[in-house]
């Protein structure tokens, strides 16, 4: 308990020149009941100004009150050693306690004192305040600072993820990039073929011709035989460039195979008759090629 009642209090050391005047100095303290009427304590009275001593000694205080004449030599010395930002350095002036028979008077002596104090108090208050609104503000700048490294944190995690699903994206880029370049490459002279829709064989004919078709293999034997362009007939399909080429092939092929049909009796005795030339053989398997087959893959 004392030690948090001493902590509470403004702590005062008194800095003099000598045991003489530093056991007048206590007496005086004693005598104005500093602790009790004014919450302020006199922990130390130093009875030296060797800088190395007083160093050790007056560290931590709240107030430090330097004797000597005025602010001659001494006092700036110790001024410029142990001025801080956290105490007030105030003058314990010899020439106020000092009557004209050179003695010191001890009533103006612990008037000095007081006043002494008192003035120092006031400043190291207005000091507190300063410190205070200062320890305010880097509070305020502290959180926002810690705040601000929050959010840079996150954004560090979030860049770590942009980069990683970036890396994900190139990669996949590289791959699209890969495969188009094959398709490219296979499909590159697309422009340059034709391409060849796809009818209905038997219906086509039947639209066109108004009949049923009754040899479908006798068609693609014509079309493979004489393979017009852009024409493929095979598995009940017809494929070409347009519907009016198919049906121009259809008529061709019909037109044919109506004039063999005609004539086939006077076409078999010229191909008998014919001795360089072997009559072709009429084959029921006739292997008829899978035309189709891969056409849809």
């Amino acid at each position: 308990m004392e030690t948090e009642t001493h902590e509470s209090k403004i702590d005062v050391r008194i800095i003099v020149g000598g045991l003489d005047i530093a056991q007048l100095v206590s007496k005086a303290v004693n005598n104005i009941q500093l602790e009790n009427d004014y919450n302020i304590i006199v922990s130390s009275i130093i009875p030296t100004v060797e800088l190395n001593i007083v160093k050790k000694v007056a560290n931590g205080a709240d107030i430090l009150l330097i004797g000597g004449y005025g602010h001659d030599e001494t006092y700036n010395v110790l001024y410029n050693e142990l001025k801080t930002d956290f105490n007030h350095i105030g003058l314990f002036d010899y020439n106020n306690i000092i009557i004209e028979d050179e003695s010191i008077d001890f009533k103006l002596a612990e008037k000095e004192i007081l006043n002494s104090i008192i003035k120092s108090t006031l400043s190291y208050s207005l000091n507190l305040i300063n410190i205070h609104t200062l320890e305010n503000k880097l509070m305020k700048v502290t959180h926002n600072y810690n705040s601000l490294l929050d959010d840079y944190n996150q954004l560090i995690k979030e860049q770590d993820v942009l980069n990683q699903e970036n890396k994900e994206l190139r990669e996949d880029l590289d791959e699209v990039k890969s495969d188009f370049s094959v398709f490219k490459s296979r499909y590159e002279d697309i422009y340059s073929k034709n391409i060849l829709e796809i009818f209905n064989l038997e219906q086509l004919w039947q639209d066109t011709f108004h009949q049923d078709l009754d040899d479908a293999e006798r068609i693609v034997i014509a079309t493979n035989k004489f393979k017009p362009d852009n024409i493929i007939v095979g598995q009940g399909y017809i494929a070409a460039e347009t519907i009016q080429k198919a049906t121009e092939w259809l008529n061709i092929v019909r037109t044919a195979l109506i004039f063999v049909d005609d004539n086939a009796d006077d076409l078999i005795r010229e191909l008998s008759s014919d001795d360089e030339n072997d009559v072709p053989e009429v084959r029921d398997d006739y292997d008829i090629p899978n035309t189709f087959e891969n056409f849809w893959d």
